[in-house]
């Protein structure tokens, strides 16, 4: 009798001791078994040069607010550099500027029960554009051991606001996800981040993945203190895999060279 009582006690804890890294794996996994399409047609070809020229005048506005002027800009060896310069991007006016930027960093997530280290790279080969290549890896022990999950990305990167005191970015590349699911899917962020007072400047991103039927989705709230090339930040890292929070808060630095 007291065996069957063990069993009825030891049943909810086995099914809890399902870890949320092997339950994000699942869902990642997932596929759906069946495929829709739908197709529409139109009949309005009258309106076509009407049409014509609204596409065009909406396609300039879009393009106009998404990439803005390619104006004159140049990299300040670090953040609060110059007198004048707070943050990433000078008007190329300035002694010892650089027309090429590469921070490097690393950070740990203190989660419960997921952990995490990430670890990126992210190159700025002229003031528009750049590559950013980030690697994560989480980790979870639980009551049937330890469990981890490696989620990798690739994005390109357009620097749309370069200004002395703020940067706003928007990218677009790929995800692997690695371990048990091994998918690749696509993937989009946005930042911005603010310089507003030396040593000081604040972080807010965003990122987006699509794999399989489900999504990574990764918001990111950093504090950071400048100290010459190094940057040290603690923050927040909201994160959901698969419809699984692996969130925390962060401990992070990252050098400028």
């Amino acid at each position: 009798m007291k065996k069957l009582i063990l069993v009825f006690l030891l049943i909810p804890v086995i099914g809890f001791s399902q870890g949320k890294l092997d339950q994000a794996k699942k869902k990642l996994s997932s596929r759906s078994s069946a495929s829709s399409s739908s197709s529409r047609s139109s009949s309005s070809n009258d309106k076509s040069d009407n049409d014509g020229f609204f596409v065009g005048l909406i396609s300039f506005v879009t393009y106009k607010i998404a990439f803005g002027n390619f104006r004159s800009r140049h990299f300040s060896p670090y953040p609060y550099y110059y007198d004048n310069v707070y943050g990433t991007y000078d008007f190329g006016s300035e002694k010892g500027d650089k027309r090429s930027l590469t921070h490097v960093g690393v950070n740990y997530l203190a989660g419960s029960p997921v952990n995490s280290i990430e670890a990126n790279v992210n190159y700025r080969f002229n003031p528009f554009l750049g590559v950013e290549l980030s690697h994560q890896s989480f980790f979870e022990k639980g009551l049937t051991g330890s469990d981890n999950l490696d989620i990798t990305s690739l994005m390109l990167n357009y620097y749309r606001f370069r200004e002395r005191s703020f940067t706003g970015w928007f990218g677009f590349g790929a995800t692997y996800v690695g371990n048990e699911v091994k998918t690749f899917g696509a993937a989009y962020h946005i930042g911005l981040e603010i310089y507003p007072v030396k040593p000081m400047s604040f972080l807010v991103s965003y990122k987006q993945s699509f794999i399989n039927e489900s999504h990574i989705n990764v918001t990111k709230y950093q504090t950071k203190y400048h100290r010459n090339k190094m940057a040290y930040y603690i923050g927040y890292h909201n994160i959901s895999i698969g419809g699984i929070k692996a969130s925390g808060v962060v401990l992070g630095a990252e050098a400028s060279f």
